[in-house]
């Protein structure tokens, strides 16, 4: 397994970087050709996405009533990185590298480099798996399970960039960011009054890529009850955010990678201002619906790209192809620094 970018990303012969190996992928939808397999069942994959999306993109990590109080903290492993948001005393936010981007370890331990996320008792990992919001103390203190993610000093951890858009919140881990990428602006995506209502997490069986074109496809199809013929529409923000929307709620779904063959759906219900019990329950039940069809579209396209006599096959999804696109643009990308492994230094690169 070969994944620093100077000695490039190849798995089982493949290479990642190599422009020929999605030559295919990038015909127009109809006769356009899916991505190879290996970018659903590789580690290696994993990592080259850990470089060239995770390290580079704004990134939805929440929404902001989720840490609505001073002192609310928010964890997010991105990629291999793991960061958090905090709400600040003043009402605004500030999002900060982990103490420990190994929980504390001397050196990664060989259970954490499997390309899947791991329960441990150093939950500030970037190898490890996220616990949900952490609320803040009343009195102001620091709670011991806040300790494990600020340390003794706060003051002294690597910063990350952080945005909101509306109820959103989005986190950059690059520190040379700049301005080169554009933050996101979804302000018109919810109505400013919307109210977020409930929150749940969800395990999958199957990769990222292929649970959001999943959900998009569910929520767009007439026949499982989508599409605008049911007042349904979707929109996948590249690269982790699907919002799903109907007439009386608002279903957000950040995706997050816990293995190369699992992901995380983080959901969060809205409720539209106008929108009546009646109205706005009849809605999420669809919704409900809607989400159970697309986790066993995807859990099953997870076990098609894992079966080796499966070869590379024209893609039936457009909205896996439009994905494909944006996603091969980061993949030709080249930059000057790189951050395969966790930040440790405010100066790393500069």
């Amino acid at each position: 397994m070969l994944a620093h970018p100077d000695l490039g990303f190849v798995d089982d012969g493949v290479d990642f970087l190599e422009d020929a190996t999605y030559g295919a992928c990038r015909a127009r939808f109809g006769i356009a050709r899916g991505m190879p397999r290996q970018a659903y069942t590789s580690a290696v994959f994993q990592d080259l996405e850990n470089e060239k999306v995770w390290t580079r993109d704004w990134i939805c990590i929440g929404t902001t009533p989720e840490i609505a109080d001073a002192g609310d903290l928010l964890p997010y492993t991105v990629g291999q990185h793991g960061i958090h948001v905090q709400r600040l005393d003043s009402g605004g936010l500030i999002g900060r590298f982990n103490k420990a981007q190994h929980g504390g370890c001397r050196s990664i331990p060989a259970q954490c480099m499997t390309g899947r996320k791991t329960r441990c008792s150093y939950t500030s990992c970037g190898h490890s798996r996220d616990r949900g919001v952490i609320t803040g103390s009343p009195s102001g203190e620091m709670t011991p399970q806040m300790g494990q993610y600020l340390g003794g000093d706060p003051e002294r951890l690597l910063r990350v960039a952080i945005v909101t858009s509306g109820p959103f919140i989005f986190a950059n881990v690059d520190p040379t960011l700049g301005r080169k990428v554009l933050a996101p602006n979804l302000e018109a995506e919810l109505d400013g009054d919307a109210e977020r209502v409930e929150g749940q997490w969800q395990d999958h069986h199957a990769n990222w890529k292929l649970a959001g074109a999943a959900l998009v496809d569910a929520a767009r199809s007439p026949h499982h009850g989508g599409g605008a013929v049911n007042h349904i529409s979707a929109e996948w923000h590249f690269p982790n955010l699907v919002l799903i929307k109907t007439r009386s709620a608002v279903l957000a779904i950040v995706l997050q990678p816990t293995g190369f063959d699992q992901a995380l759906w983080r959901l969060s219900f809205f409720r539209a201002a106008h929108a009546s019990d009646a109205a706005y329950d009849g809605a999420r039940e669809r919704l409900l619906g809607l989400l159970e069809r697309a986790a066993a579209k995807a859990v099953s396209d997870q076990a098609r790209a894992q079966a080796p006599t499966i070869h590379d096959v024209t893609e039936q999804s457009r909205a896996a192809w439009k994905f494909n696109q944006e996603l091969l643009q980061r993949i030709n990308a080249r930059h000057v620094s790189y951050w395969n492994a966790p930040l440790t230094s405010a100066r790393a690169g500069l």
